[in-house]
């Protein structure tokens, strides 16, 4: 794996995590998980102004959190790690991880001249927390979410399976989906939230602000609440 390239100076670039349950309720899209993440890679990769306006990282969970791919411009990648499926749904250390790694990344990027705009995470789920106390994952999300925090990410939420409406919903600061019973498989609801993702990087690459999609197929927008006076 090739370090980042410089880019150029004064460039705008998107902070990108993919974020993905790897638990072993996942074992049996293992296979899918891979060939889909590169699908996505390549697609990136086809496209200079998207390939340097994407600056990705991939993460996954279970157990531990794991930095599967670090803070890479896509034009820069020569290949992609695979990932693997085992542990249990922790969310907490993920967390904890996230902001970490952004604090570190945003650095890197901003020392080589580049001009990062908030970062944005894209986080897949098959479960509910296994997090004991359950206000621990709450804590340690509103730690890398806190406006306080200049660079708190936006953060998109998709469920499928066991996931929790209510958990996606208090996860998500930009919009949550979840798949509607029957609607489609689980191997469907996989590779449609993770062509969405694609698409909103494309759309977001072509007018450098955040699009968030609209629908994604197979699964229905879960309502985030609003603090009203």
């Amino acid at each position: 794996m090739n370090d980042p390239s410089p880019g150029q100076a004064g460039q705008q670039v998107l902070p990108t995590y993919l974020v993905l349950d790897v638990s072993k309720s996942m074992k049996p899209h293992e296979s899918l998980l891979n060939r889909t993440l590169e699908d996505i890679v390549n697609t990136l990769y086809s496209s200079p102004r998207i390939s340097e306006f994407v600056h990705l990282s991939i993460l996954t969970f279970s157990t531990r959190p794991h930095v599967v791919l670090a803070m890479t411009e896509i034009a820069a990648l020569t290949g992609l790690p695979t990932v693997e499926c085992r542990g249990s749904t922790y969310f907490a250390p993920l967390f904890e991880t996230l902001r970490d790694r952004i604090e570190l990344d945003l650095s890197g990027l901003t020392a080589r001249g580049s001009r990062p705009l908030r970062p944005v995470v894209f986080l897949l789920t098959d479960g509910a927390p296994a997090d004991t106390p359950a206000q621990r994952w709450v804590e340690a999300f509103e730690a890398l979410t806190d406006p306080r925090w200049r660079p708190h990410p936006h953060v998109l939420t998709y469920g499928f399976g066991e996931a929790v409406e209510g958990v996606l919903q208090r996860m998500a600061t930009v919009a949550a989906f979840i798949a509607e019973p029957g609607a489609a498989t689980d191997t469907e609801a996989i590779t449609s939230a993770l062509n969405t993702m694609l698409n909103s990087l494309v759309a977001t690459a072509a007018g450098n602000t955040l699009q968030v999609p609209e629908r994604v197929a197979g699964f229905r927008e879960v309502p985030l609440d609003h603090v009203e006076f």
